[in-house]
């Protein structure tokens, strides 16, 4: 459509979440057990009535080897608390023990929301590198607690690592420091399989050119991965979270696929970067540094990257700090950006629409470089993945909303 919006499409993808069976009921069976061989006289002078420890029981788990992550609230109740206190220590220990032995991890910890701030010696900051401070360590070294915006090897190497497969892909992070949705694994498959994508590679392939991709927000690799692995050439990554910049280095690696780091004092040298982009085993490249200044990373090196099809902005509640950015990263003959956005479900397609004004506005205005280029012939919504429920009422929503320049329109219908 010329000059237009278009919606083409909303839907929905299930989110399954298979239960462990065979894991929970070995841990079931472990607790239970733990409670039948605590003294009895213990028990019997206890005031914990056992009926009462179903709230707090361990009922939902998931492991990442080697770790076991208990779902909040696990042993958190008043009623476990008391249990704990009175059979002290040696024998909670010989809980946790027989627990990590029993479903053959190291670890164990609980999971906690990740908090909107943190407290620090300068008062309360927001968390805007979205680390899980709030995760209760139970079990195993977690190693020490570096309290540095700029962790050391050092740091990287004490510190307690992860891991997880989705998708036939493995990612790895540090749980101190570093967070991971596995509800975003179907999301993580659609990339894979997203025609637009295989499209981009095929045409690459053909043409000779290659094609690139773009995460504004890359975390530990969540979705870039996805484009490496669906054979996207290059896939350009910003992130300002050191330890996610190093849990993305590691699973990198563990997949086979080389990478090249450059932080704040690297980004004048624009001739490593070329030469990293030129390097055709180089499949990920990764800017330590805000993706404010990813407009200006592209200016110095444009020639060298294959064309940019694809542009990922995966930061909730909303990533609009990015859609700027991400509309003059693509190029006049065509691409398409992936907004994640947190949506009330009963305004879904009202706040799709909205948004495509929004990019269509920030397009036409521009800026410098952006103003040489046509008025888009085509703004076009072609679909929204209802990702998982965020909240009650609340979807995680991706918008694949698909820009090309009147002067490609013209060339297409020519």
């Amino acid at each position: 459509m010329t000059g237009g919006i278009t919606i083409s499409d909303v839907s929905s993808s299930a989110v399954e979440d298979a239960p462990k069976k065979k894991s929970a009921g070995i841990l079931d069976r472990t607790v239970q057990n733990w409670l039948h061989m605590l003294p009895p006289d213990l028990v019997q002078s206890s005031t914990i009535q056992l009926d009462s420890l179903q709230r707090g029981w361990p009922n939902r788990h998931v492991i990442y080897q080697p770790m076991l992550l208990l779902s909040q609230g696990t042993f958190q109740t008043p009623e476990w608390q008391g249990l704990f206190n009175a059979a002290g220590g040696d024998q909670v220990q010989i809980l946790f023990t027989t627990m990590a032995q029993a479903l053959k991890v190291t670890h164990i910890a609980i999971n906690e929301p990740i908090p909107a701030e943190n407290l620090t010696a300068a008062g309360e900051e927001v968390n805007v590198l979205r680390s899980p401070s709030n995760l209760q360590p139970l079990f195993g070294d977690f190693g020490p607690v570096v309290a540095s915006d700029d962790p050391s090897l050092s740091d990287f190497d004490a510190a307690f690592w992860v891991s997880a497969v989705q998708n036939g892909i493995k990612q790895v992070w540090a749980p101190r420091y570093t967070m991971f949705s596995r509800g975003n694994v179907t999301e993580k498959a659609r990339i894979l399989n997203l025609p637009p994508v295989t499209d981009a590679v095929r045409r690459g392939t053909d043409d000779g050119r290659g094609c690139s991709a773009v995460d504004l927000y890359a975390g530990i690799g969540y979705f870039a991965f996805s484009y490496v692995k669906a054979g996207v050439d290059k896939v350009l990554c910003w992130e300002i979270n050191p330890w996610s910049v190093e849990g993305l280095k590691r699973g990198a690696e563990s997949n086979g696929w080389e990478v090249r780091i450059f932080k704040e004092d690297d980004m004048a040298d624009l001739d490593a970067i070329q030469a990293a982009v030129n390097d055709r085993s180089v499949r990920l490249l990764v800017f330590h540094v805000s993706n404010e200044r990813a407009l200006e990373t592209f200016r110095g090196i444009s020639g060298a990257v294959p064309p940019v099809r694809h542009i990922n902005c995966g930061l909730l509640p909303t990533s609009r700090g990015s859609w700027e950015t991400a509309v003059h990263l693509v190029q006049p003959e065509g691409g398409w950006i992936h907004l994640h956005e947190n949506i009330a479900v009963a305004d879904i397609h009202a706040r799709a629409e909205e948004i495509v004004l929004d990019i269509q506005t920030m397009y036409e205005a521009g800026d410098a470089s952006a103003a040489e280029r046509d008025v888009p012939g085509k703004i076009e919504l072609q679909h929204v993945e209802r990702v998982k429920t965020y909240a009650p009422g609340v979807m995680h929503c991706v918008l694949d909303i698909y820009i090309c320049s009147s002067k490609a329109v013209a060339l297409d219908e020519g």
